[in-house]
């Protein structure tokens, strides 16, 4: 039996080109997605800004949501890596690690617009909720390993932590709209104070107040 055998077209293979192709689809969404919000994301408009046919659309997506999804998913890994890495980083002390979870996470959203509005936009998106409820999750697990050790007390970290995280997401949302007039930095700060006097009564050392050290 034949079987046809797909050449590298000027030295670029074909797993090659549909990935460059489906890459340039990713940035299409997000810039559409930037300008025009989720309701503003069709095929044919990701399409023309990508400069590509809709037949190589269906290569790489079934559909609108199907990009949508990915987009989001694109988020997601991007917000987890970077709070993986910020907190592998940070020093010991917990107000330094809550700064440095939370800048983590404002400076990939304030990055890319378009991922800003996608994420903020996802709860409304019946393809998108659950997965966003899903991060939602993620990421107040990953931060519950910072209260490691807590517990007994009438005060539940996973509900906390679920709150605060929420409460970005909304702050995020209320700044795409020109709702929320506060730098990067000051929002840094006031998020810093609150979720540390949040956690306060169930971080396992203790302590309780900003600006604590180590020793």
């Amino acid at each position: 039996m034949s079987r046809t055998v797909t050449r590298p077209h000027r030295g670029v293979s074909a797993a090659d080109r549909t990935a460059a192709r489906r890459a340039r689809l990713l940035a299409a969404g997000r810039d559409q997605i930037a300008e025009n919000g989720t309701a503003g994301v069709s095929v044919d408009a990701v399409c023309r800004r990508a400069e590509l046919t809709k037949r190589y659309f269906y290569e790489s997506f079934d559909g609108r949501d199907t990009l949508l999804v990915a987009l989001f998913d694109e988020a997601v890994s991007t917000m987890g890596a970077a709070l993986a890495e910020a907190l592998s980083a940070a020093p010991s002390t917990f107000e330094l690690r809550v700064r440095a979870a939370v800048r983590a996470v404002l400076s990939t959203l304030s990055a890319d617009r378009g991922w800003s509005r996608l994420w903020a936009e996802a709860h409304a998106h019946p393809a998108l909720r659950a997965r966003r409820n899903a991060a939602l999750d993620g990421f107040v697990a990953v931060l519950s390993a910072e209260l490691a050790g807590s517990g007994g007390g009438a005060q539940d970290p996973a509900t906390t932590l679920l709150v605060l995280v929420a409460g970005v997401t909304e702050l995020v949302e209320r700044r795409l709209r020109d709702d929320l007039d506060i730098g990067d930095d000051a929002l840094v700060d006031q998020l810093v104070l609150i979720g540390v006097a949040a956690c306060a009564p169930i971080r396992p050392d203790g302590a309780g107040h900003p600006g604590d050290q180590d020793g």
